[in-house]
């Protein structure tokens, strides 16, 4: 499961797939609630198109509370993506696992990305401990890493690339064109793969040579 070492060339190549994860769960709390649906957008660093997609439902873990706020927020503002992440759920073993086959199976390096890195990459890093032999990043060293270094947090990247404001590189302040037809609806796949559309945005615009944007 260990990633291959990228050469120079590789990197200025392209080499690679960056993977934009998103989740969605009862609760804020990776140790306390469950995650209810893992999804993923992948885009080859080569040609910024999507070149793979993964999404399943998990079964709530036992003994873990949902969290009533978060219950309210979804009745009210999204009930149809709270139907569509309850449906057909499989046991968390089961699609952590589906997960790293889906993930092992992409082009190397393989970058972990997502907006933002410190609430997807939490959930998914504590339920790989649980049900896997495999962590998200190298820096568990008692356990194969599934992506390498750190992570990639979606608004920091727009921040550096375009100089906007950091209040400004977030959802609701990013650029409607920058998701492409891909609605944010709180499924876990649509969000994904809105959030890879601007991840390849992005990235094209830094491509193409500085670029500063105003909010």
């Amino acid at each position: 499961m260990s990633l291959p070492p990228v050469s120079q060339a590789g990197r200025e190549a392209g080499e690679g797939t960056y993977v934009v994860v998103d989740i969605e769960a009862d609760g804020p709390d990776p140790h306390r609630n469950s995650m209810l649906c893992l999804a993923a957008a992948a885009v080859s660093a080569a040609t910024l198109r999507e070149v793979g997609a993964f999404t399943v439902n998990l079964a709530p873990r036992e003994g873990r509370t949902t969290n009533p706020k978060t219950l309210a927020w979804f009745a009210e503002d999204a009930p149809e993506a709270w139907a569509a992440i309850t449906r057909d759920p499989v046991p968390a073993g089961e699609a952590m696992a589906r997960f790293v086959a889906f993930v092992e199976s992409l082009p190397g390096p393989r970058i972990f990305v997502a907006h933002p890195v410190i609430f997807d990459g939490s959930w998914v890093d504590h339920y790989l401990e649980l049900y896997t032999d495999v962590r998200l990043f190298g820096l568990a060293v008692h356990r194969t890493s599934l992506f390498q270094r750190t992570g990639l947090d979606l608004p920091s990247l727009i921040m550096g690339v375009t100089g906007r404001p950091f209040d400004a590189c977030h959802r609701g302040r990013i650029p409607e064109e920058w998701f492409g037809d891909v609605p944010h609806t709180h499924d876990a796949l649509d969000d994904a793969r809105g959030y890879a559309s601007v991840l390849a945005h992005v990235l094209a615009l830094r491509r193409s040579g500085p670029v500063l944007t105003p909010p």
